[in-house]
């Protein structure tokens, strides 16, 4: 049976994919890569997954939570589902709900990332699963140690053949010329995206936090984005990055005390304490940025003041 491997579109979720394509791989099955889950085009994509049939699924870095319900059941009516992980908290009722129809889950809520979770179960003690392990912890903590966590972050913002990439990193090339080139040439692009982020940076205080409301080029990562808004604006304790696409994303600067992955929870998506997000069920738009606003800080003062 062919496995098909699933996962997010951050580069934990790739790095994940690329280990569970390696250990299929050395092991002799047939496997490919399937595609990513987006939080920008979840509909499109869980419908891209739900069209699979008669294969293994492997999916990694997609929280239970975020798929609708009657889902999970009818798909493993057409594929075995083989695989599952995420790193977010999940009911236990929905743990139970759909373990008979995964066979194997893996899942922790803190300081572990889906490529850990998939390097242990396909390929303990490989080296390039070691290598993958580090740039995933690296951009998913925000440790700033590994140099080419950053510049994976950038070639996925930069709409890279995620196939290509994820089969790269299966095969232990963690960067090439290919990489680089195409990076350079986002990073043109990249520059010129920065001088749109503070054009309508919008503070809020909620106690003794200030909050940073940006509106965000498609082109930057959540994390390139929301580190400018700190970078450039030291009033401000947490930067929010608003994308047309309804995505939001929170960032703290080091040594603010707020649990963001609550925050997070509150748009239907969730984190770690220091970086969060989920989406807006609203339009984002330069041109209803007064009525986003309104509406967020309407949400953030209930939620402070409950």
């Amino acid at each position: 049976m062919l496995a098909v491997v699933f996962s997010s579109d951050t580069v934990d979720g790739v790095c994940a994919a690329a280990c569970i394509l390696r250990g299929l791989r050395l092991k002799g099955l047939p496997c490919r890569f399937g595609g990513t889950i987006s939080a920008d085009e979840r509909e499109r994509d869980l419908q891209h997954l739900a069209e699979q049939a008669n294969c293994g699924l492997f999916i990694a870095d997609i929280p239970l939570t975020s798929v609708p319900d009657l889902f999970i059941e009818p798909l493993s009516k057409r594929c075995s589902i083989m695989y599952w992980s995420f790193t977010q908290a999940v009911p236990n009722e929905l743990l139970a709900q759909y373990s008979p129809f995964i066979k194997h889950v893996d899942y922790a809520e803190r300081k572990t990332t889906a490529t850990e979770l998939a390097a242990f179960r396909f390929l303990p003690g490989d080296l390039v699963a070691k290598q993958l392990i580090s740039v995933a912890q690296d951009i998913k903590f925000w440790q700033r140690q590994d140099e080419r966590a950053a510049k994976l972050a950038d070639l996925l913002a930069s709409g890279f053949d995620v196939r290509a990439m994820v089969d790269a990193l299966s095969r232990g090339v963690i960067w090439d010329d290919l990489f680089e080139r195409s990076r350079n040439e986002y990073l043109e692009k990249k520059a010129k995206a920065y001088e749109d982020v503070l054009k309508r940076l919008t503070i809020k205080s909620y106690l003794k936090y200030k909050f940073g409301f940006a509106l965000a080029p498609s082109l930057l990562s959540t994390a390139d984005a929301c580190q400018y808004v700190l970078d450039k604006h030291m009033g401000v304790d947490i930067s929010v990055a608003l994308y047309k696409s309804g995505k939001i994303a929170f960032r703290s600067r080091e040594g603010i005390d707020l649990d963001l992955a609550r925050i997070g929870k509150l748009f239907g998506g969730g984190g770690q304490k220091y970086a969060s997000g989920g989406l807006f069920n609203q339009a984002i738009s330069a041109e209803h940025w007064d009525e986003v606003i309104a509406s967020l800080d309407w949400k953030l003062k209930e939620y402070f003041l409950s």
